[in-house]
């Protein structure tokens, strides 16, 4: 019937005005909530099927609440940097558990005003915590998701409670691949170099053999800050070689071309101060075992073959000792690589050798002896031999001469003439190569090498080597002999609680080794050939090693572009180098760009990306279901979620120190609830009247 029909429409319009007037309610209640989403009742009919053409069957009015979640609110400024409002479309991941499990909620919310609760998350001011992105020091996996920020690269992932790296999946919702951001843990972490970049224009009007060195900072798995030393050399017109020192605390550094390609490898041993005189370090180069001995002795002639001796007691201090102990075992590197030797047995006092030195000859009267030594002793008591460069070692029953000068020498006759030397001696046959059982050889070309040479740093005397063969490492044992007389250990090397007695040094294995070079340059400056392109250290301080997966990689710039590396003509000048590794230091505070990267500051001035606050954005952002706390849920009618970087691909920017207003006009809220209150009188006026027309209808039966 029509006015029941009326009484029932009548009811259906109180029941949505006062659905329009709640929602009304909310939104001037919400004036001042942060990120909140006005809402809006709409209006729809409910029209009962008409059955009659003469007859009207009312239906009435049903509301359709609608919240505007995909209006922008206003922006507005605050002096709190962990407040963040977005600009555009997207929300904040949190979670209603810093560190969320199973059956823990994810929601997404506009609410930026986050601040740092009593563990050092960051929760907004309705309780829910903010994920999103750990940042690490990129360790050049091909698995990671990278950010650039400036000049370095970094990685999404973060240690588990077991110490491995979880490598994120920057496009799921989930606690495996969201994290908070704990303010705490900020301050008290220190990253390691896993990348190293660099730029400078060697000349072009240098001249071959001209070197250049750069020192350069890196940072260790401790935090802990090292110099490197690199050594930049002309080899040839548009060719450059370069060596890298291994730096405090290091057994080794090696340049590598790829993961298994050794381009240069150096090794170090730092002394804290003299050791005992009873050590004896050990090092097989070349294949050939030598033992230098930290006593009183004989070089190669008391203990046998290979044997050296550097004795502590003999020497005034530290850097005496080592220098020392540095030219015993450069003369055992140019014994290998750069001499020739002969049979000392055959000669006796009195004979003369005659020299040929880069073509021109040289005469040595009376430089035979009654042995080895004493031949030695002689050669190098002769100023016109050791004014040629040339050095000369006992070693068993040999004699070594060696340059460690570029230079060809060579012995071109047994005698001088002055004297008659004795059967056999210096005789051509009996010359041989470096190598023990060497074929014979009468000429040598040196290269001007120094493989050994002490350098100090502050308050440490240290001395370092240089690899060169291709075909077997440099071993290094019996560190755990050299000791203080503390019972220390006398070189930070055998500090190293993994392997206190020994190390080694990588051979130099690239293709072609004596013609490659790191860089070669085009006509035009920029590189063409780079071989060069990660750095390997073996640590002796504790900290990690830097190898396999956590190689730094080293980045000189790309083929033929002036990115890097630069041949032109001018000086040398460094035009940048930068690493993504951090010392440690007190943390005092954040900064966060529109890219959503958290920036960690330190009171050392250190800077450092630790986070990266995701965007995600829905299909149809209105579907979504709203929440107490200002938080929003995903569902059928929203469509799942994609995570973006802020400011990409339609996502909102990250705004810092910044809240989004409430988008309550609050003037329309009022008009609107005028409307409203007029609409609900009318709609009881609608049942009062019913009420009326019924009493009549009633009143006829009486």
């Amino acid at each position: 019937m029509s006015l029941y029909g009326a009484l029932f429409s009548g009811v259906s319009g109180l029941a949505a005005q006062s659905s329009a007037m709640g929602a009304i309610s909310d939104n001037i209640s919400n004036v001042n909530t942060i990120g909140y989403k006005g809402s809006k009742v709409n209006f729809q009919t409910l029209v009962t099927r008409q059955v009659s053409l003469t007859n009207y069957s009312p239906g009435g009015v049903q509301s359709k609440p609608r919240a505007g979640v995909d209006v922008q609110g206003l922006l507005q400024a605050t002096n709190s940097s962990t407040d963040i409002g977005l600009s555009g479309q997207g929300f904040f991941i949190v979670n209603e558990a810093a560190n969320p499990k199973d059956g823990d909620m994810f929601a997404y919310s506009r609410a930026g005003s986050f601040k740092v609760d009593n563990e050092g998350y960051l929760q907004n001011v309705s309780g829910w915590y903010m994920q999103g992105w750990p940042l690490m020091s990129w360790d050049n996996s091909s698995q990671a998701s990278t950010v650039q920020v400036g000049d370095n690269v970094f990685m999404k992932a973060y240690k588990d409670s077991a110490g491995d790296t979880v490598y994120i999946n920057d496009n799921i919702v989930s606690s495996d691949h969201l994290q908070p951001i704990n303010m705490n843990n900020v301050g008290g972490t220190a990253s390691q170099t896993r990348n190293l970049r660099m730029g400078a224009n060697l000349p072009n009007n240098a001249t071959v053999g001209k070197i250049y060195k750069q020192p350069v900072t890196i940072y260790d798995s401790l935090g802990g800050d090292a110099s490197v030393q690199f050594s930049w050399s002309k080899v040839a017109q548009n060719r450059w070689d370069l060596e890298a020192y291994p730096p405090e605390g290091a057994k080794s550094l090696s340049l590598k071309k790829d993961a298994t390609t050794v381009y240069s490898a150096m090794g170090r041993l730092d002394f804290t101060g003299e050791p005992l005189t009873t050590g004896a370090l050990n090092m097989n180069i070349n294949g050939t075992a030598y033992t230098f001995h930290t006593g009183p002795g004989i070089d190669g002639v008391t203990a046998g073959a290979d044997d050296f001796y550097t004795d502590p007691g003999a020497t005034a201090n530290t850097g005496a000792f080592v220098d020392g102990l540095a030219n015993d075992i450069n003369t055992a590197f140019q014994m290998e690589y750069n001499s020739l030797r002969f049979d000392a047995s055959g000669v006796v006092a009195g004979d003369d050798l005659q020299i040929t030195v880069d073509g021109t000859v040289h005469n040595f009267a009376n430089v035979g002896g009654t042995d080895p030594a004493t031949t030695a002793a002689a050669l190098m008591g002769n100023n016109a031999f050791t004014s040629l460069g040339l050095k000369a070692v006992a070693n068993g029953n040999d004699v070594h001469i060696y340059s460690d000068k570029a230079m060809t020498f060579a012995i071109t006759a047994d005698a001088t003439g002055t004297n008659t030397p004795s059967s056999g001696a210096f005789a051509v046959a009996n010359w041989t190569d470096g190598a023990n059982g060497g074929a014979a050889a009468t000429t040598k070309t040196t290269d001007g090498v120094v493989y050994c040479e002490r350098i100090t740093s502050t308050g440490t005397e240290a001395l370092v080597f240089r690899q060169r063969d291709a075909n077997s490492d440099i071993t290094v044992t019996g560190l755990d002999s050299l000791k203080l007389a503390n019972g220390n250990p006398a070189t930070q090397q055998g500090m190293d609680p993994l392997a206190t007695d020994s190390f080694t040094v990588g051979a130099i294995n690239i293709a072609g080794a004596a013609n490659e070079d790191a860089i070669e340059f085009n006509g035009d400056g920029t590189p063409k050939e780079i071989n060069v392109a990660f750095m390997d250290i073996d640590w002796a301080n504790g900290s990690n090693d830097m190898s396999g997966s956590d190689s730094v990689g080293f980045f000189l710039g790309n083929l033929d572009i002036r990115d890097g590396m630069t041949q032109l003509d001018g000086d040398y000048q460094l035009g940048y180098w930068s690493q993504n590794g951090a010392k440690f230091g007190n943390f005092a505070g954040v900064s966060i760009g529109a890219d959503g990267i958290v920036t960690a500051l330190f009171d050392n001035g250190v800077t450092r990306p630790v986070f990266q606050i995701p965007v995600a954005t829905f299909v149809n952002p209105n579907g979504m279901q709203s929440m107490s706390g200002n938080v929003f849920i995903a569902t059928d009618y929203s469509g799942e979620p994609t995570l973006r970087t802020a400011g990409t691909a339609g996502a909102a920017q990250v705004n810092a120190s910044s809240l989004e207003a409430s988008t309550v006009d609050i003037g329309e809220e009022f008009t609107t609830m005028i409307v409203t209150q007029r609409a609900y009188s009318a709609a009881a006026k609608i049942i009062t009247t019913a009420d009326e027309m019924l009493d009549e209808l009633i009143r006829i039966k009486r």
